[in-house]
C-alpha cells in the first residue's frame, strides 16, 4: 500500500475524489492509501468465501448480505475495505444511494492474507477492527494454510486458529461446515 496524497484532504473530499483511473484508494488521517490489485488467487479465495457465506445465509434464513471487497468501514479517522464483509440487510438499505461505506460496526470481515500486506492484514486491522466493534474476524492465510476466526470479548479478539480439515466454528454462522482444505481445493 502507497500513501499517494501529499496535501492532507477531508473525508469530505475523499468520497468525491476521482483520478481517472482505476485505482483504488483508502482514507487514512486526510492521505489517499492506494490499494494494490488483489491477485488471481487472492480473488479466487474471495468468491469462494463469499459463495460459502452467502449459501449459509441463504439457508439459515438470516437477514445478512454479503459484500466482495466493495463496502468501506469509516472508523472516524481512516476507513478500510475488507475482502469480504457481511452486514445486516438493515445496513445495506441504509446506504441507499450513498458511498458503500458503514459508519457502524457490520457482523463479521474476512481478510485474505495478502504477503505483501501481511502485518497489516494480520496486525493492524485487528486492533482497528476490534476498537470499532466487529463482532467477528476471520483471517484466511493461505501460504500458512491457516484459518483463524478472531472473536470479540470485552473488547479484544479471542483467537482460535483452524488447519487443514478441521471445521471452524463461528459464532455468527454456527452451522457452517467450511474447513481450511476446502479452501485451499477452491483455488
Amino acid at each position: 500500500m502507497t500513501t499517494t496524497s501529499t496535501r492532507p484532504i477531508t473525508f469530505e473530499q475523499y468520497l468525491t475524489y476521482d483520478d481517472s483511473t482505476d485505482r483504488r484508494f483508502e482514507f487514512d488521517h486526510g492521505k489517499l492509501v492506494e490499494m494494490p490489485p488483489a491477485t488471481r488467487l487472492h480473488n479466487l479465495v474471495m468468491m469462494f468465501l463469499a459463495f460459502c457465506l452467502q449459501t449459509e445465509i441463504k439457508n439459515s434464513h438470516y437477514a445478512y448480505c454479503v459484500s466482495v471487497n466493495s463496502t468501506e468501514i469509516f472508523n472516524g479517522c481512516r476507513t478500510r475495505r475488507p475482502d469480504i464483509l457481511v452486514m445486516t440487510i438493515a445496513q445495506s438499505q441504509s446506504l441507499g444511494n450513498q458511498p458503500d461505506i458503514l459508519y457502524s460496526p457490520c457482523l463479521l470481515v474476512v481478510e485474505v492474507v495478502s504477503p505483501t500486506c501481511r502485518s497489516v492484514d494480520t496486525i493492524e486491522k485487528r486492533d482497528e477492527y476490534a476498537k470499532f466493534g466487529i463482532a467477528e474476524y476471520w483471517i484466511v492465510d493461505f501460504t500458512l494454510g491457516i484459518f483463524s476466526v478472531l472473536t470479540l470479548e470485552d473488547g479484544v479478539y479471542i483467537e482460535k486458529i483452524y488447519k487443514q480439515d478441521e471445521l471452524i466454528n463461528s459464532n455468527l454462522f454456527p452451522k457452517i461446515s467450511l474447513t481450511m482444505n476446502q479452501v485451499m481445493q477452491s483455488v
